[in-house]
Order: C-alpha cells, then structure tokens, then sequence
C-alpha cells in the first residue's frame, strides 16, 4: 500500500548494516531441521515455541509446506510484558492462535524474492495482512534493512533460514493485527476514552470506521489528564476558535496515511516529514514537529513518545495503523484564531 510522504530529503547516504552472530543457535542453513523442531529447539525462541504448544501449532510446523515463519525471538514478546511461558496460558486462547498463524505464510518466501518497496502485502495463513516493507541498504538481501508490519527484522545470519519445510526469518518485534476497524479498536480501549471524546467533538469519529487506510495518534487518559483536559472539558470545546490542525493531526488529517514507526528509517529519509496544514511531522522511534515557521517544538512538547514502549506502536487494524501516545501533539491553547 503507497504511502503519500511529503519528503523533504529523500534517501541520505546508506549506511551498510553489520552482521550479527546468530545467538538463537549453531544450526546451519544445510541442516535439514522442519521448522517446529528448529524452533522447539532454539533457546531464544523459547517464547514463541511455548505460545506454538500452548495453541497445538508447533507439529503443524513440521508437517506440509513450504511455508515462511516471520519469528519474534524472546526478546520481542518480553518487550510486550511477556516474559516467561505461563504468561501464554493467560491469554485468550483463539486471540493468540489467530496471531500465531498471521505469522506464518504458505510459501517459502526469502528476503531477496520480496521487492525493494513499502508496503508488499502479503496474506498470511490466518489470514491477516502482512505489510513487508524492503529498502535496498546493504551490501546484499541478506542485509537490506526490512520491516514486518512494522518490526525490523534481523539481518544475516538471523534471515533467510533455509530448513526442510520452509524459511525463518527472525523478527525483533512482535506483530500486531487487530481484525477490526480503528474506531472498533479506540471504543474497545478504556484507556483511550479521552482521545474517542475528542474525535468525536472535533467531527472525526464517523471516518474512522471508513476503508482508509488511516494513521491514528491516539493519547492516553492519563495525558490529558495532566494538561486539565476533562471528558467535561473535552465535550464542552468550541472547536471552531482553533485551528482545524489542533485536532486534525492525531489523523494526520484523514488523508491516506498509513505509517508505521520504522517506515522513515526504512525508506532512510530521516529528515521527511509529513506536512499538514503548515505543519511538519517526523514520525519514527519518536514524534517531532515543526512549527509552519521552521521551529521543531514551537506549538508543540518536545518528547512525544509511545506509551509503553512497543505495546503503544504500530497497532494495525482493518483500515489504520494505531499508536498509544505518551503526550499531546500540539498545544491547543497556541493554535487558538484570533
């Protein structure tokens, strides 16, 4: 799916990524090894072999194929609080066994098959999208930098596992699917109650159960909590004495978006930004905005994070990508018309 960037330097000098060790095991690519039972026997993919026999899915990896694992290693399931085994029994049952087979692909698909593009879709076996997004930094495929649904992948020798049945590819993050609109997703989130008031007054709840796709910046509670932003508060906003951007941004105005935290780094055009209304957005690890007078953080805090870390970013859904925000965007009060 295309994105519409508004860049303003495209692709700076590619730096060549380093190889690293392939901690996960001393298998080689010629070992003849069916992907359960090189997972089953993997430490740092302990994790995900545990989540695989808690859903029975672990022998159906060894069975058929081809088939292509996308494999977040442990260190991406603790990033999400998951830290040991018994957490997996915890979880509802169905939800993790459908994102578990959004994991795995029904052909044996290497880096160097996938074009050097954003946004390859891909349908995976539980039938959830895959947005493999390639960038031809590197001095091979095995290097070229690559996102899954936003979370990076490992370079050679943690890519491109060649066993009996099909091909693994490690993942640094653990994607997520949300088979359900963005407003769906928002409603269902107690936490976001504030920010689906706002979209609300500010008119732009009803599109978000629209196709998109869209890219939503949804602050917690608890943010505008701490600017003495109330629902009372909220509901009683006359938005017409601001400007449109005030509000707009959390949506990047509706407009045909559809962003995950990695994509900057992907495409390598670390000074792009988004422009909306005058306004300039940086969104990557961190969000950053200029004011339409060149000043980064005028109208605007000067960290804005996701909440909670990896839990808060690149939340997809059937027609947006969705992030927790630590903060606001903009300072309503600045944008106010005289």
């Amino acid at each position: 799916m295309k994105r519409y960037f508004h860049l303003l330097l495209l692709f700076l000098m590619a730096v060549a990524c380093n190889k690293t060790d392939l901690a996960v095991s001393e298998e080689r690519i010629s070992d003849v090894r069916a992907i359960g039972d090189f997972i089953r026997n993997n430490y740092d993919l302990s994790l995900l072999s545990a989540a695989l026999q808690q859903t029975g899915l672990i022998d159906s990896l060894n069975a058929g194929g081809p088939l292509t694992v996308w494999a977040p290693d442990n260190a991406a399931f603790k990033a999400l609080g998951v830290t040991k085994p018994g957490d997996f029994s915890k979880m509802n049952q169905d939800s993790l066994r459908a994102s578990l087979r959004n994991l795995i692909q029904t052909e044996r698909l290497y880096v160097s098959d996938i074009p050097s593009q954003m946004d390859n879709k891909y349908t995976t076996m539980g039938g959830g999208p895959l947005y493999i997004s390639i960038s031809a930094f590197g001095n091979n495929a095995d290097n070229f930098r690559a996102t899954v649904n936003g979370c990076y992948v490992y370079e050679a020798p943690k890519r491109n596992l060649s066993l009996r049945n099909g091909v693994l590819h490690l993942l640094k993050g653990v994607p997520k699917y949300f088979p359900q609109t963005a407003q769906d997703f928002l409603a269902a989130d107690t936490s976001l109650s504030l920010f689906v008031t706002l979209m609300k007054k500010s008119g732009q709840w009803d599109a978000l159960k629209n196709e998109g796709p869209y890219t939503v910046y949804a602050p917690q509670n608890n943010v505008f909590l701490q600017y003495g932003l109330t629902a009372d508060s909220i509901s009683r906003l006359d938005v017409k004495r601001y400007k449109p951007v005030a509000f707009s941004i959390y949506t990047l105005g509706l407009q045909p978006h559809h962003i995950f935290a990695g994509d900057i780094d992907i495409l390598g055009a670390y000074n792009s930004r988004i422009l909306l209304d005058g306004y300039g957005i940086s969104p990557s690890g961190s969000i950053n905005i200029w004011a339409p007078n060149g000043n980064s953080n005028y109208h605007s805090p000067g960290a804005i994070g996701y909440a909670g870390g990896m839990k808060g970013q690149d939340n997809l859904t059937s027609n947006a990508v969705v992030f927790r925000l630590n903060n606001i965007m903009l300072y309503p009060d600045s944008l106010l018309i005289k």
